[in-house]
């Protein structure tokens, strides 16, 4: 029996989809990989939002735990609604993918910048509930800020009442195109994935198929906004079309209580066939 063979006959929970504070989570990249282990995580990708910041960090912490560590991205896309994008085991000092990340990560500081100037316009002055380098924050991160401002009770009403479209925070910014995104992740010898595919009404029957078109090779069959109707729908889709199935928690620390690593994790064929294809590749 080969190494990989026996790979599929373990039970060997992962986690591909995790954040630390380098953007939205709570906890350090450290953090992230020490809290997944004492869950018998030993695979995982840090997915922060548009950078790699914490790729050196969690890196070595894993290697201190044998954990088997993922260098990896989630990459918001121009598209008219929500959709995100994992750049899993990837290269991140190739060369175009950095370049892209740097322009990125300058987008995103222009449009958190924007925000808060245009919430303090109303108002609500967060710059002090922040914390942290504003370039590489998320809405979720403006939402959290809110909350401890006293200028709505949770994020779920940040959200509502002043960041989404429409609302006094709202403001976007020029972001890659799916197209562009999973070149780039290809281009640095790493497997793009939809991530949450239900996330924004999206219908994964039409978009799935488009994607795939331009390069896209697995889906997230199991996510915490997935029923498990969903995770049948979305698995189904990714089988027929040949398409690798993942599990992530979108694990965020405090800032979503509720959500642990590995909880989206299942012991069935296919993600053991996932597990099977990320260990035959070489280490990043």
């Amino acid at each position: 029996m080969t190494q990989i063979q026996e790979h599929t006959t373990k039970q060997e929970p992962f986690d591909l989809h995790l954040h630390s504070n380098c953007s939205d989570g709570s906890d350090t990249p450290a953090q992230v990989v020490r809290t997944a282990s004492e869950r018998g995580i030993t695979m995982l990708a840090l997915t922060d939002h548009d950078n790699v910041l914490g790729v050196p960090e969690a890196r070595a912490e894993a290697a201190t735990l044998g954990i088997r560590f993922l260098p990896s991205i989630e990459m918001d896309a121009e598209w008219p609604h929500e959709m995100h994008i994992l750049g899993l085991d990837f290269d991140t000092e190739e060369p175009r993918m950095k370049h892209a990340l740097s322009i990125a990560l300058t987008r995103r500081g222009e449009r958190n910048r924007e925000i808060v100037k245009r919430l303090h316009a109303i108002g609500c002055d967060i710059q002090a509930h922040l914390g942290g380098e504003i370039g590489a924050a998320t809405r979720l991160n403006i939402a959290i800020a809110l909350v401890k401002g006293g200028y709505a009770a949770n994020t779920k009403e940040a959200f509502a009442k002043y960041l989404r479209k429409g609302c006094p925070g709202f403001y976007t910014v020029e972001r890659f195109s799916p197209e562009e995104i999973i070149r780039l992740i290809v281009g640095a010898g790493g497997v793009p994935v939809w991530a949450h595919p239900m996330n924004g009404h999206a219908d994964p029957h039409k978009i799935a198929p488009m994607l795939k078109e331009l390069g896209l090779m697995g889906m997230e069959g199991y996510h915490p906004s997935l029923s498990d109707g969903d995770s049948v729908v979305i698995t189904s889709i990714a089988r027929q079309m040949g398409l690798i199935i993942t599990c992530g928690s979108d694990y965020h620390g405090d800032h979503r209580p509720e959500v642990v690593p590995g909880q989206t994790w299942r012991n069935n064929a296919l993600l053991r066939e996932t597990r099977a294809f990320f260990e035959s590749r070489p280490q990043k």
